[in-house]
């Protein structure tokens, strides 16, 4: 009880000296994570690149847990699929910038990628220079960096983009969890409840993020916290757009939670790209 007592007044005491609250009218608790799984929760807030090459995307067919029935592992970099849900029926997308293929999956009206990207472009990086991370998780981009790279048909989404998706996924599983929803099966054991994955969203957990020359996970691939950047800036005035954007956060610690913050634009973050 002493151990998970520490770890509660850690957390508290990290949100409470690094986050950025959201001045909305429907705000309740400026520092504390938002406990509701609906998107019409308030927000609240909480040196030089290094790009490798495409020898940095060390990922191989043999790791895959669903062929690709279009592209060719051997011959491309297939993105790999060990955290997917095989009982979803993915598409493929072949980015041409570094042949690099993802997978995707249609939500409601919307087609998103079922991993993270891993587009190594200025400005981006993997946690701890870990290509492993990189091949597992996707990298790391700036707001400025990410607002820009995703391949052409797709974008980082907005906010609103992200609210549909909640309120998409909730409207057909109401008696289960946002984070459990989205989770990859993968990181059962990470969380208090379970991951199901219904819709192929497959969130790894453990992207982490990148904060001046810091990189933080808090928890371990698979088991700390993600971050996804949203093409939003800020909305609140002492927090202003210029520097600021907002973000949605995987917590699978306390409270187990999909969270609104609203962090500095030079964090880097990882990325979840969306189609036009």
């Amino acid at each position: 009880m002493k151990i998970k007592f520490y770890k509660f007044l850690c957390l508290f005491v990290s949100f409470y000296l690094f986050s950025c609250g959201d001045n909305s009218s429907s705000e309740s608790n400026p520092v504390l994570p938002i406990l509701s799984s609906s998107s019409s929760s308030s927000e609240i807030a909480l040196s030089s690149s290094e790009v490798f090459s495409s020898s940095s995307k060390i990922e191989s067919s043999s790791s895959e847990k669903i062929p690709s029935k279009i592209y060719d592992c051997s011959k491309y970099e297939c993105i790999t699929t060990a955290y997917l849900n095989p009982e979803i029926e993915y598409g493929e997308y072949l980015d041409t910038r570094d042949n690099q293929v993802y997978r995707t999956v249609q939500i409601g009206e919307q087609v998103w990628m079922a991993q993270n990207l891993n587009y190594a472009a200025n400005d981006s990086y993997c946690y701890k220079d870990s290509l492993t991370r990189c091949a597992t998780v996707g990298r790391l981009y700036s707001w400025e960096t990410a607002l820009n790279v995703c391949p052409d048909g797709w974008h980082l989404p907005d906010t609103t983009e992200f609210n549909y998706l909640v309120d998409y996924i909730t409207e057909q599983k109401e008696s289960y969890s946002v984070i459990s929803i989205l989770s990859s099966k993968s990181n059962r054991s990470a969380l208090y409840g379970s991951a199901y994955d219904f819709f192929g969203y497959s969130v790894v957990h453990g992207s982490g993020y990148k904060r001046g020359i810091w990189d933080y996970d808090e928890g371990g691939l698979f088991l700390g916290n993600t971050y996804f950047w949203t093409a939003s800036e800020s909305i609140q005035e002492k927090y202003p757009a210029e520097t600021y954007a907002r973000v949605r956060y995987f917590n699978v610690g306390t409270y187990e939670t999909l969270a609104k913050l609203t962090w500095p634009k030079n964090y880097a973050l990882a990325v979840r790209c969306i189609k036009d």
